[in-house]
């Protein structure tokens, strides 16, 4: 089968099954079911390697799991950063530049088990029903030169090709923009087909989930207030245009 033939069987992309083949990605389970299926091997050929293989590390942020459990049930995800592209949109490159540098002592091994664990978490973009995406990252997160000028440019072209598609939308903050509600910290909205929603920060070694009405009602406030501050859409493609050819 070619790549593109099989990634269509799955109802994954082409670079999520490159990733795959490269051991850059490391699949769910029911992803590995799916494949035997799709691949007519016999039921329990690839999870038993897939069992094998498949490298086991505590997540260094204590609640992580959880919020990676309710991220994927969740049907529209706000999230907004000031200082790096959300995990969501990032490539495999600029995430390990990033894992390596906030745990300098960790060993190799780690560092894989927690970029194979982000990449993988990008699959709910490329499932049959995604959820809508809307992200709003401050300038200053695309003039950063994460991992150096190549992977600077890989994730500026990366982030250009997400932006404009179907449910998802990125809004920059200007650079000139002074003060505004979101320097204090990154933060992450939940919303859900029959849950309330949820609002999530984390800090260096703990996640903290917001589930009080009142709280979140919080966190949506300073998601607006943002809106006020940044380009449209449209504006913003323009903005990270023009930082890639600069970059």
């Amino acid at each position: 089968m070619t790549q593109e033939y099989l990634a269509g069987l799955v109802n994954y992309s082409n670079g999520w099954l490159s990733n795959l083949e490269n051991a850059i990605l490391c699949p769910q389970k029911q992803t590995v079911i799916e494949l035997e299926k799709v691949l007519g091997l016999p039921e329990k050929v690839l999870l038993d390697i897939f069992d094998l293989i498949k490298y086991e590390e505590p997540h260094p942020v204590l609640s992580f799991e959880r919020f990676t459990d309710a991220e994927n049930r969740a049907t529209m995800i706000r999230e907004y950063d000031a200082l790096v592209v959300p995990g969501l949109l990032q490539t495999p490159d600029y995430a390990r530049a990033l894992i390596a540098a906030g745990r300098p002592s960790a060993r190799p091994e780690v560092i894989e088990s927690l970029l194979a664990g982000r990449i993988a978490r990008q699959e709910i973009l490329v499932r049959d029903d995604p959820p809508t995406l809307w992200l709003v990252i401050d300038e200053t997160a695309l003039l950063r030169p994460v991992g150096g000028s190549e992977v600077h440019r890989g994730q500026l072209d990366a982030l250009l090709e997400a932006a404009q598609r179907p449910g998802i939308t990125v809004q920059v903050i200007p650079l000139s923009t002074g003060a505004h509600a979101g320097l204090t910290c990154g933060f992450t909205i939940l919303s859900f087909l029959d849950e309330p929603d949820v609002a999530y920060t984390e800090d260096h070694e703990r996640g903290h989930f917001q589930e009080r009405p009142e709280l979140v009602h919080n966190w949506f406030a300073a998601y607006q207030a943002l809106h006020l501050v940044t380009e449209t859409a449209a504006a913003s493609l323009e903005v990270i245009r023009r930082t890639r050819e600069q970059a």
